[in-house]
C-alpha cells in the first residue's frame, strides 16, 4: 500500500557550465531542423559560422549527441570518437555546413536530478544543450537562427526574437532550446518585450492574468536593475511538473501554472533570473551567486513590500538552523546547485541574507547602483561571485566572513542596565556570542522604542568581539530595545525567536517516531508503510510505542492523535490546541476529526515535537503528499476527502530573549 506520492517541484535555473569572465568565444548557426514525431528521430542541418579562435590548428572540435550520422562528405574529412569529432579547415574557411540525424529517446518522467531530459514523440518537444541536438564546443556560447519543420497545428518556441521562419536570438547564449507542440499561444506587445503564453488547453483567463503579470514584472525590474535583455518573455505550461527558468521563457507544469499564488512568487523569481543567470552568466569558479540574488530580489523583496519581510528574513534563518548541522555546512564559494534543504538553506538563505546586510550597510541608493553597474558589465558574459561582490564594494572582511566562511553567530544579551542622567537614560548593553566557532564581525541594528511622540529610533552597533558593552544614550526613557527585530543579520536565530514548524520532521536533529498502541489496524498499516518507506533512505530510524519513555532531546514525531504522549507534551507547548475524540480545536475554531486530517508542530521546553493524524489511510496519504509544501507552518488541518488546506498558520511568538522591556515604574 503506497503511502507517499507526492510532487515536489523545484524552481529552477538551468546554469551553464562557463568559466573565465573574459569574453568567450561566440559560434553561430543557421538550424534547420526536420523532427518526426513518430519515430522519435531528428533530422538537421546546421551552418555553422566559426571564429578563428575556436580553431586549434586548423582543427575545429565539437560535441555531438552520439545517436546522431554525420553526412558522409563531412565525415570524409572528420575524426571522430563516441560524439566528438574535429573537422580539418582551411585557414581561409571559416563556414561549413553539417547535416546529421538519428533518433532520440525521450524521458518522459523527466528526472532532471539525475538525468537530461528529452521529448521528441507526439506528445511534443523539448531539447536543451543536455541532449547534445546541435554543435557544441568548450565554453563557447552560441547565436541562431532557427527553422523548424513542424505537424500542421504545431507551433515552436526558442529562446530570442520570433521570425517569419522561427527563432532567431543574436545575443550571446549558453544554450540552445527547442520546444513545440499542439499550443494554444496568446501574445501581448508591451514596452519592455512581447508577453506570450503557451497553453495545453485554450484558457483565456489564465493567459490574461499571466500576460499582466510579465509586463508589470518587466517594467519593474526593468526599471530597477537596467532593460529587459530579450524581445519576449514566454509562459509555457511544460510537458513536466516542472518549474525551470531558461532565458525569456519559463516551463511551469500544468498543476503549477494554475496555482493561484505562482503567479506572485515563483513566477517573478523566474523573469528575474532573464537578468541574473540568463543574461549576466554564471561562473561558478567561485560559488553560484545567481540563485541567492534571485531569492532576495523576488521572493524576499515582494514580502518585504507587503510588511513581511522579517517574516522572511526569519523563515530564511530557520531554515539554515534546522537543515543545516556543522559536518554539513560549507562555505558559499562551494554551492553550485540546490539538491536538497541544506544546499537550498546555504545556496538560496544565507546568500540572500549576504545580500540583504550588503544591503543595509550600502544604503539602497548605492547598493542598486552597485547593481545596475553589474548587469552593465557583464550581460551576456559570465561574471564570478567576486566581480558580483566588486561591483557592490564589499570589503575583504565582508568576503571572508560571510562568502568564504562557514557557520554563523548566535546572540544574546549577556547583561544590561538603564540609568537616568538628568533628563537622559542611559543604556548600558552587554552583547554576547554564544557560538563555539570564530567571532563574526557584525553591524548590529537595534531599534529603541518610547511612550509619547517620541519617534522610534534605530541605532547600528559595530560587534567585533564575543563580548562586548555598548553605550546607548536616549533623550526619553525607552519601553522597548529590541536587538536584530527585523531579523537584518545572518545569524541562528534563538528557539524563542522561532515558531515551531512542520518542517522540523526533514531537519538534521535526532528523530523518534512514535506510534501509538490504540490505532486500529487499518492505520497501524498505513503508518508503518510510510515508515517502511522512510527506513529505505535511514535505515537508522528510531521507532517505539507510546508506552515508552520519550528521549529527552531531538525531535519526538507523534503519529496518531490516540497517542498517550500527546496530552502531556501539550500542556507543556502551551499552544492554543485542544483535541478529543471528535474534533481539533485550533485558535477556538472546531475541525472534525474524520473528516479532517492534521499536522502540528509544538515545541515543549528544548524539544521539537511534530503530530499527525489522521482516521483513514487514503486521508494520511493525501496529507503526506501536500506537507513537503508546508514546511514553514505550525499547524495544518487538511479535508480528508479531497486533501485540500482549510487551515493552517504559525504560532503566535512570545517575547524575544533579545528585547528588553522596560514598565513605566520601573528601570
Amino acid at each position: 500500500m503506497p503511502i507517499v506520492k507526492h510532487l515536489v517541484v523545484l524552481f529552477v535555473l538551468w546554469l551553464p557550465t562557463l568559466s573565465a569572465a573574459e569574453t568567450l568565444p561566440v559560434l553561430h548557426h543557421e538550424l534547420r531542423v526536420t523532427p518526426d514525431i513518430k519515430t522519435g528521430s531528428l533530422q538537421v542541418e546546421d551552418t555553422l559560422r566559426i571564429p578563428e579562435n575556436l580553431r586549434v590548428n586548423g582543427q575545429f572540435t565539437f560535441m555531438l549527441n552520439p545517436q546522431f550520422t554525420l553526412n558522409a562528405e563531412i565525415l570524409s574529412n572528420t575524426t571522430q570518437t563516441a560524439g566528438r569529432y574535429s573537422i580539418s579547415l582551411p585557414a581561409n574557411q571559416g563556414e561549413i555546413t553539417l547535416k546529421y540525424s538519428g533518433r532520440l529517446t525521450s524521458t518522459p518522467d523527466c528526472a532532471w536530478l539525475t538525468q537530461a531530459c528529452v521529448l521528441l514523440n507526439e506528445k511534443g518537444i523539448y531539447l536543451d544543450s543536455a541532449s547534445q541536438w546541435y554543435a557544441q564546443t568548450g565554453n563557447a556560447l552560441h547565436t541562431f537562427e532557427l527553422k523548424t519543420t513542424l505537424p500542421d497545428g504545431w507551433v515552436s518556441l526558442s529562446q530570442g526574437k520570433q521570425t517569419a521562419a522561427g527563432w532567431a536570438e543574436t545575443q550571446p547564449q549558453d544554450s540552445i532550446y527547442l520546444l513545440a507542440g499542439k499550443f494554444q499561444v496568446y501574445q501581448q506587445a508591451g514596452k519592455h518585450a512581447t508577453a506570450m503564453v503557451y497553453l495545453q488547453e485554450k484558457d483565456d483567463a489564465l493567459a490574461q492574468r499571466y500576460l499582466q503579470a510579465t509586463a508589470q514584472y518587466l517594467d519593474e525590474y526593468s526599471k530597477l536593475l537596467g532593460d529587459y535583455p530579450y524581445a519576449k518573455f514566454a509562459t509555457v505550461e511544460s510537458f513536466w511538473e516542472t518549474g525551470w527558468g531558461m532565458p525569456s521563457f519559463t516551463l511551469l507544469g500544468s498543476r503549477v501554472i494554475r496555482l493561484p499564488f505562482i503567479l506572485h512568487s515563483s513566477f517573478p523569481h523566474e523573469i528575474l533570473h532573464n537578468w541574473w543567470g540568463n543574461s549576466v552568466y554564471v561562473d561558478a569558479s567561485q560559488g553560484n551567486w545567481t540563485e541567492g540574488l534571485t531569492a532576495y530580489l523576488a521572493d524576499q523583496r515582494i514580502k518585504a513590500q507587503v510588511g513581511e519581510g522579517a517574516e522572511y528574513r526569519r523563515s530564511s534563518l530557520q531554515k539554515y538552523a534546522t537543515f543545516v548541522g556543522k559536518q554539513d555546512d560549507f562555505p558559499l564559494t562551494n554551492f553550485r546547485s540546490r539538491h536538497d534543504e541544506t544546499t537550498q538553506a546555504i545556496g538560496y538563505s544565507k546568500a540572500l541574507m549576504l545580500f540583504h546586510m550588503l544591503r543595509q550597510q550600502q544604503g539602497d541608493e548605492a547598493f542598486f547602483a552597485g547593481l545596475r553597474q553589474f548587469y552593465a558589465a557583464y550581460r551576456f558574459k559570465a561574471a564570478t561571485f567576486g566581480d558580483l561582490l566588486d561591483s557592490l564594494q564589499a570589503d575583504k572582511t565582508f568576503r571572508q566572513t560571510w562568502l568564504e566562511g562557514t557557520g554563523a553567530p548566535r546572540l544574546a544579551i549577556a547583561a544590561h542596565s538603564l540609568t537616568p542622567e538628568g533628563s537622559n537614560y542611559r543604556l548600558q548593553l552587554t552583547l554576547k556570542q554564544e557560538q563555539r566557532s570564530k567571532t563574526f564581525p557584525l553591524s548590529i541594528p537595534v531599534r529603541s522604542r518610547f511612550a509619547g511622540e517620541q519617534p522610534e529610533r534605530t541605532d547600528t552597533l559595530q560587534m567585533t568581539q564575543t563580548t562586548q558593552t555598548f553605550e546607548l544614550v536616549f533623550p526619553a526613557k525607552p519601553e522597548q530595545v529590541a536587538v536584530d527585530p527585523e531579523f537584518d543579520l545572518f545569524r541562528l536565530p534563538d528557539a524563542a525567536e522561532m515558531p515551531a514548524t512542520i518542517g522540523i520532521m526533514n531537519g538534521k536533529s535526532d528523530k523518534t517516531y512514535v506510534l501509538s498502541r490504540q490505532t486500529d489496524e487499518a492505520m497501524q498499516l498505513a503508518w508503518q508503510s510510510w515508515l517502511d518507506g522512510l527506513k529505505e533512505r535511514d535505515p537508522a530510524l528510531r521507532v517505539q510505542y507510546d508506552d515508552a519513555p520519550l528521549p529527552d532531546t531531538g525531535t519526538v514525531i507523534l503519529l496518531g492523535g490516540d497517542n498517550a504522549a500527546l496530552q502531556g507534551l501539550l500542556e507543556r507547548a502551551q499552544e492554543p490546541f485542544r483535541m478529543t475524540d471528535a474534533a481539533y480545536t485550533l485558535n477556538s475554531v472546531n475541525y472534525t476529526c474524520g473528516l479532517h486530517t492534521l499536522a502540528l508542530g509544538l515545541r515543549a521546553g528544548q524539544q521539537d515535537i511534530v503530530l499527525l493524524d489522521a482516521s483513514s489511510p487514503d486521508g494520511l496519504e493525501r496529507m503526506l503528499a501536500k506537507l513537503p509544501h508546508y514546511g514553514k507552518y505550525s499547524y495544518l488541518v487538511f479535508d480528508s476527502t479531497n486533501g485540500e488546506n482549510v487551515a493552517k498558520g504559525q504560532w503566535e511568538l512570545k517575547d524575544s530573549p533579545l528585547t528588553l522591556n522596560f514598565s513605566a515604574h520601573r528601570l
